[in-house]
């Protein structure tokens, strides 16, 4: 997994969010061991001195220099905490998590002395259970500083992601005229590490108050929103739009509809958790990957975490989705498997499993490295489907009284 979260930064890099000789410095000074505390000081160190060279261009009025160095900032402080998960009153994971969103926030305050349109807005969106009542962390990105009403996509994080790390996948959307709303939680970001507040199942109560709240925002065509779920937001957006009359487009990759169907049956299932808990115990590496899961949904073991999994399902709920839907099957990603399983599932006419050829690029979680050829596939169609929605044609999207330009 150390080289799918490296491969990460690789990524952001393509969107000025990491510098590529930074990141493999830093790479280097870590070496190939499993090391979370090694990794943190090395990235934290990163992170660090990247943020002083924002803070002193930030002074001496280079205020895009200011920018670059506080959005790259923001992704070294994301890597710093990533192995320190497992403990939720970690002093190190709380502080890195807390630098991560300062210096993403400070990197959009100044977004308007780049020569980028985009214009982004830091949300707080109620969210009110039977005992409580929290804020859901998100930002909302635009492509232009306009209050004209645009196709939007609603993009919830995965296990173990921010609502400021969406700025990469978000960027596909922006530069095809789309606003993005990158949200967090429950399980994650502020609502985990702050709030205390974990995953739960029936994600359709998250995302029918996220839209409650979307479509009172100006810019936002009402007519086409689109939910996008990518890792574990694989289970929680088909979860979420079943029965959601308000969602235009779906898109899943991959598709998780069933949690528990990862563990495996009979005597297999039987000897999991503990056959999990005895390696758990000779690997540090295997115990911070099921420690960081238990702290997501607020459970203390193995057992418990395999548990809860059965609990994260959906494919039952597959004939409510009633939206056109792109299943994205991506070759060697780990968690994928599911997405013909919900492809087959689905009633609705307008269904695609996309599995692309690895020589384009694509492969690996949520696609890898190939994220701007994801971007054409899966942009493209949307184009479609949400023109046919409206009754004009693809190329007259962005440029119609209602949509605006790109």
């Amino acid at each position: 997994m150390r080289g799918v979260q490296f491969g990460r930064t690789l990524a952001a890099a393509a969107v000025g969010a990491a510098d590529l000789g930074e990141a493999y410095t830093t790479a280097r000074e870590i070496g190939g061991r499993y090391n979370p505390q090694r990794w943190y000081k090395r990235w934290s160190a990163r992170a660090e001195s990247v943020r002083d060279a924002a803070e002193q261009a930030h002074v001496a009025g280079h205020l895009v220099t200011a920018h670059q160095c506080y959005l790259r900032a923001s992704e070294h402080y994301r890597q710093a905490y990533f192995y320190l998960r497992t403990d939720l009153d970690d002093e190190r994971l709380r502080d890195s998590y807390q630098a991560h969103c300062q210096t993403f926030a400070r990197a959009m305050d100044l977004l308007g002395h780049t020569a980028s349109p985009i214009v982004a807005t830091e949300v707080a969106i109620p969210f009110t259970t039977s005992d409580r009542r929290i804020d859901i962390h998100g930002w909302l990105f635009r492509p232009a500083a306009d209050d004209r009403p645009r196709p939007t996509v609603v993009m919830p994080c995965g296990y173990d992601s921010t609502a400021e790390s969406g700025w990469g996948f978000a960027q596909g959307a922006l530069a095809r005229g789309y606003n993005v709303l990158s949200v967090e939680g429950p399980g994650q970001g502020s609502t985990l590490i702050v709030d205390h507040v974990y995953f739960r199942s029936d994600y359709e109560t998250v995302l029918s108050q996220i839209l409650d709240w979307l479509v009172t925002v100006p810019g936002v065509d009402n007519r086409r929103l689109v939910a996008v779920g990518r890792s574990f937001a694989g289970y929680l957006v088909p979860r979420g739009v079943a029965g959601e009359s308000r969602i235009a487009a779906m898109i899943c990759d991959p598709a998780q509809p069933d949690m528990g169907a990862k563990i495996p049956a009979g005597w297999k299932g039987r000897i999991a958790a503990p056959l999990m808990t005895a390696l758990s115990r000779v690997s540090r590496e295997r115990a911070d990957f099921f420690g960081s899961r238990m702290a997501c949904h607020g459970v203390r073991t193995i057992a418990e975490y395999f548990r809860e999994l059965t609990s994260f399902t959906m494919i039952d709920r597959a004939s409510e989705i009633r939206c056109p839907t792109m299943i994205v099957e991506s070759s060697g990603d780990p968690v994928g498997g599911q997405g013909e399983a919900l492809f087959a599932a689905l009633t609705v006419e307008n269904k695609r499993l996309f599995a692309p050829d690895p020589s384009t690029g694509i492969s690996g979680h949520c696609g890898g490295l190939g994220q701007r050829v994801w971007d054409d596939v899966v942009y493209d169609w949307l184009d479609g489907v949400l023109a046919d929605r409206i009754g004009i044609p693809a190329s007259g999207l962005f440029t119609d009284p209602i949509g605006g330009r790109r």
